[in-house]
């Protein structure tokens, strides 16, 4: 059950969120439910599973290719900076660094 729907719920019953007891249990109940049909339907496919695994292991790699990415705009928004300072140029499109960093990685 949705989070909107069990605050739907608790309020047309007239209960409150703190002392929901019994209700809020049995939504509970309901959502690990829910969760146990989503792992059976992993376990049925074992395809799924397999590009999830692939995903997960992927995700290390993304992740260090944007933060190698991200240095080296880091680096040249630095050199930038310093290159163009006093220029028209420069003022317009290298301020700061942040902005710097903007401008090349969106112009």
């Amino acid at each position: 059950v949705e989070t909107w729907v069990m605050t739907v719920i608790l309020v047309l019953s007239g209960t409150s969120m703190s002392g929901a007891g019994g209700n809020a249990s049995m939504l509970r109940l309901l959502r690990l439910l829910r969760l146990s049909r989503l792992a059976r339907m992993l376990r049925s496919m074992p395809e799924l599973m397999i590009m999830i695994k692939g995903i997960v292991a992927a995700l290390r790699t993304v992740g260090f290719t944007i933060l190698l990415q991200v240095i080296l705009m880091y680096i040249f928004a630095i050199m930038f900076r310093q290159l163009t300072n006093d220029t028209e140029i420069g003022d317009r499109f290298f301020r700061t660094i942040l902005v710097s960093m903007y401008t090349l990685l969106l112009n």
